[in-house]
């Protein structure tokens, strides 16, 4: 019996936006970083081209194991995905056919535990499916609780999307969820102040940083030292995206089973 985790049908959903154009900003380019695995493309007009890369750049020693995505239909989309900002150990990547790539790590607090992750191209769109696996050399039980793997979605070098160099206000305005009115843009939503910031900081001029919840979860009370409040507003279905500059695409993070 397959036993598969809250991060199953997580998919990144790109399509064209019908909306007024808006004026274009002039983005910075990002260097390409250089993949250790690129999954061959059967079908590269049609299907997002995978491939995977360890992301340095931070300010700490971590190597960041960061699964790649560039989209054909459209245009200045690559999108990067951290594969986890979890306690868990990565432990490789390899090339499926199908342009497919299965990742695996191993759960720090329970190391018997495998998640083995299988990142599949499909039309507009890439789904990435989570499973846990027991490897058996570790030991014979399973934890009471198998962590919920989470999955850090960037635009980073996605031209056409990321904030830089715009103020990120501008970027919180063009990313939205779905509300009980409907298909809304986060600046339009109530965004209580980052608790651990100062009320004067300009990260709190306006708020930069924000936590959603379900209509069908109660709204928590944020700590004194958190880095972001939540929101009055909450989300009726799971899904987040954002508008490309020139408002014409959009890009989108969806999972049937995201807290």
């Amino acid at each position: 019996m397959k036993r598969y985790l809250h991060l199953t049908d997580c998919l990144l959903l790109v399509g064209t936006w019908l909306a007024a154009p808006t004026p274009a900003v002039a983005a910075d380019s990002t260097e390409a970083p250089t993949p250790l695995v690129t999954a061959q493309n059967p079908d590269p007009d049609r299907l997002p081209t995978l491939s995977f890369w360890f992301d340095q750049s931070g300010r700490r020693d971590d190597k960041l194991p960061m699964v790649a995505a560039s989209f054909p239909n459209v245009p200045g989309l690559v999108c990067d995905s951290w594969c986890y900002e979890s306690e868990l150990v990565f432990l490789d990547a390899k090339a499926l056919e199908g342009g497919r790539l299965e990742l695996r790590h191993r759960m720090r607090a329970a190391p018997q535990v495998l998640i083995v992750t299988s990142v599949t191209p499909e039309p507009g769109g890439i789904e990435f499916l989570a499973r846990p696996e027991l490897d058996r050399t570790r030991g014979m039980s399973w934890p009471t609780e198998l962590l919920t793997p989470n999955l850090c979605w960037q635009l980073k070098r996605a031209a056409a999307f990321k904030s830089r160099p715009d103020p990120y206000p501008e970027f919180v305005q063009r990313c939205f969820i779905f509300t009980e009115k409907g298909r809304t843009f986060l600046h339009q939503t109530t965004r209580r102040p980052i608790p651990v910031r100062p009320p004067d900081h300009q990260y709190n001029n306006p708020p930069w940083v924000q936590m959603y919840v379900g209509v069908w979860q109660d709204i928590p009370k944020a700590g004194t030292n958190s880095w972001a409040d939540y929101s009055l507003d909450r989300y009726t279905t799971r899904i987040i995206g954002t508008v490309s500059r020139d408002g014409r695409y959009l890009a989108a993070l969806a999972n049937d089973s995201a807290t």
